[in-house]
C-alpha cells in the first residue's frame, strides 16, 4: 500500500467516483470550491491505495503559515470498508508529516443526537478516532447550525486548547470569509470531562 498526495486531475474522479456517494450532499462542498482552496495552496488530498485502487482517502483544509491542518473529508472506499485501512491512513499520515504541528477534527456533538441510534453512531466515531490517538479538546463549535466537539492529534506540539481554538478561528475564516464566519460559526470552551460534554 501507498499513500500519496492527489494531484488536480484526479480530483475530478475522486467527486464524482466517491465523495458524491460517501457524504450527503448538504455537507459537501463543490468541486469548484475544492479546486480553488488547492489553487491557493492550503488543502491537500491524500489517498492510500493498492496499485491503482484508491482504498482510503482524507482531505485536509491547512492553515496559511501552515502550522495545523482540519480535516474536512475521511472516508474509506465503500467496496472495502471494515478492513482498517481508514485507521492505516491515518495512522501513517501523521507518521510522515513533517510540517503540520497537529491535525484538527470536528466530530458531531454526542448530545445533540436525534435519536439512540444516532448517539451510538456519534460515540462509536469517536471512539474510532479516540483509538487512533486523538484526544479530546475542550473545544466546541457550532458551524452552521451543527454543532461539533472538537478532536485532536498532536504530531509535533500538543499544548493549551486556546492554540488550537486560534488556529480553528483561522481555518474557518478561510473556508468561509469574514462576512460568513461571523453570522454562522462559534467557537466556545467547555468542560473537559466526557460526561459534563454530553449533557
Amino acid at each position: 500500500m501507498k499513500i500519496q498526495c492527489m494531484k488536480k486531475e484526479q480530483v475530478k474522479d475522486l467527486y464524482e467516483q466517491h465523495m458524491i456517494v460517501d457524504f450527503p450532499q448538504s455537507e459537501l462542498k463543490t468541486l469548484d470550491q475544492i479546486m480553488s482552496y488547492l489553487d491557493l495552496g492550503i488543502y491537500t488530498i491524500y489517498g492510500l491505495y493498492e496499485k491503482e485502487e484508491l482504498l482510503a482517502y482524507a482531505m485536509f483544509m491547512l492553515q496559511e503559515k501552515k502550522e495545523f491542518q482540519l480535516l474536512d473529508y475521511y472516508a474509506c472506499n465503500r467496496k472495502y470498508r471494515g478492513r482498517g485501512y481508514g485507521s492505516y491512513l491515518l495512522q501513517e499520515l501523521s507518521k510522515v508529516d513533517q510540517t503540520s504541528k497537529g491535525y484538527l477534527i470536528e466530530v458531531e456533538s454526542v448530545r445533540t443526537a436525534a435519536n439512540e441510534e444516532e448517539r451510538m453512531i456519534r460515540e462509536r466515531r469517536i471512539h474510532f478516532y479516540e483509538k487512533n490517538g486523538l484526544r479530546r479538546t475542550s473545544l466546541r463549535t457550532n458551524v452552521y447550525g451543527v454543532e461539533f466537539d472538537i478532536l485532536y492529534l498532536p504530531i509535533q506540539w500538543d499544548g493549551e486548547d486556546t492554540v488550537l481554538q486560534a488556529a480553528i478561528e483561522e481555518l474557518y475564516l478561510q473556508m468561509f470569509g469574514e462576512v460568513n464566519y461571523e453570522k454562522y460559526t462559534t467557537i466556545e470552551k467547555i468542560a473537559t470531562n466526557y460526561a459534563a460534554q454530553t449533557e
